[in-house]
């Protein structure tokens, strides 16, 4: 409770500090005309578009630098969205929360890895913030467009500091907070340097139950409101499903959907989708049927992991020809997946259903 406390307190000052900052550059601008007044209305605008970009940017670049798949970046209005390999551009709220999600192409010296990945935001917000004030200040002196970045810079400095400081807010750790996660080896940030591991494995052609069983069971517990528990669980699930342990990975299941009070829409539909799954090869009708109506949204997509749950009920429940039909979608879904592992892990699973 005082943690969340403090973190409010300090972004509630960091707000004030920031309306300081504009009315103090506002004062300064109205004794240089209306057009210096113009720049730093423009300066304010572009503020929050490239502060964020330049932020954001950071951790893309040290993603690249590290080895890692940038999945999906957003800042201001714009996200970009991994598909097929590729980013595709949208447009987005800009009242959504900034961030970049990579994933390791490799394995191995993750801590240091991770913390060039997270530190990146912050190298490159302050080194937009410092070129802001810089030429702010040479500029102030030769023309008033110097008040286009005198407008720019409380909210380049704001950004800069918010994230700067170890604390967390509503939407989440900041980087400096889990930098010091990772480098004094807390237990949310282990999780995170575990499931990074499995992921980079993954990525290498490993499949999950060739990864080392250790990486899946040695970390530190931790609380159902902690991301990395879904995470981590999720990864269990499905070492114990290729390793054909059922009711171990509806162990998983379960565990997961006791926690479903902190997972997003998205991640209970895809949970429904596996309950489906695991009910179909128990045999329960009832309960897959249940479970497929929660699942519907996922189960209505594309990706080969809804048409392999598709296929498994079709032919544990009878209908053969739905089966093929949809094995057959699956492994066209499949020729996109971009993670060598989790396509080998899929056509395992695909590989077990009988049409006989």
């Amino acid at each position: 409770m005082r943690r969340k406390t403090l973190s409010t307190v300090c972004a509630v000052t960091l707000t004030i500090l920031w309306i300081a900052g504009l009315v103090v550059v506002f004062y300064f601008a109205q004794n240089n005309g209306a057009q210096a007044i113009c720049w730093c209305f423009v300066g304010i605008a572009f503020s929050f578009a490239f502060a964020p970009f330049f932020h954001e940017l950071g951790h893309i670049v040290f993603a690249i630098k590290t080895k890692m798949q940038v999945v999906y970046a957003k800042f201001f209005c714009v996200k970009f969205v991994e598909k097929n390999g590729k980013l595709k551009m949208r447009f987005a709220s800009p009242l959504r929360a900034d961030e970049t999600q990579a994933v390791p192409k490799t394995g191995g010296a993750m801590q240091k890895r991770a913390k060039l990945y997270t530190i990146g935001g912050l190298v490159f917000g302050g080194a937009f913030a410092l070129l802001v004030f810089v030429l702010a200040l040479t500029l102030t002196s030769l023309n008033v467009i110097a008040f286009l970045f005198w407008g720019m810079l409380p909210y380049a400095v704001y950004l800069f500091l918010l994230n700067v400081l170890p604390l967390e807010y509503a939407s989440g750790k900041t980087d400096a907070l889990i930098y010091g996660g990772l480098k004094r080896g807390d237990d949310a940030e282990k999780n995170m340097l575990t499931a990074m591991e499995i992921q980079g494995l993954l990525y290498e052609g490993k499949s999950f139950s060739e990864i080392d069983e250790s990486l899946y069971f040695d970390a530190p517990q931790l609380a159902e409101d902690e991301p990395l528990f879904a995470v981590i669980l999720d990864l269990r699930y499905r070492y114990y499903l290729e390793k054909e342990e059922i009711e171990k990975a509806g162990d998983c299941l379960n565990r997961l959907i006791n926690a479903q009070a902190y997972l997003t829409e998205e991640e209970l539909q895809k949970l429904a989708g596996e309950c489906v799954y695991v009910y179909s090869l128990l045999g329960d009708f009832q309960r897959a049927e249940e479970s497929g109506k929660l699942a519907k949204p996922y189960l209505a997509g594309e990706s080969a992991a809804a048409k392999r749950i598709l296929a498994t009920y079709s032919a544990v429940f009878g209908e053969k020809d739905s089966a093929e039909i949809l094995m057959r979608q699956a492994e066209q879904a499949l020729q996109n997946e971009r993670i060598e592992g989790v396509k080998r892990f899929e056509r395992i699973l695909l590989s077990r259903i009988s049409l006989e």
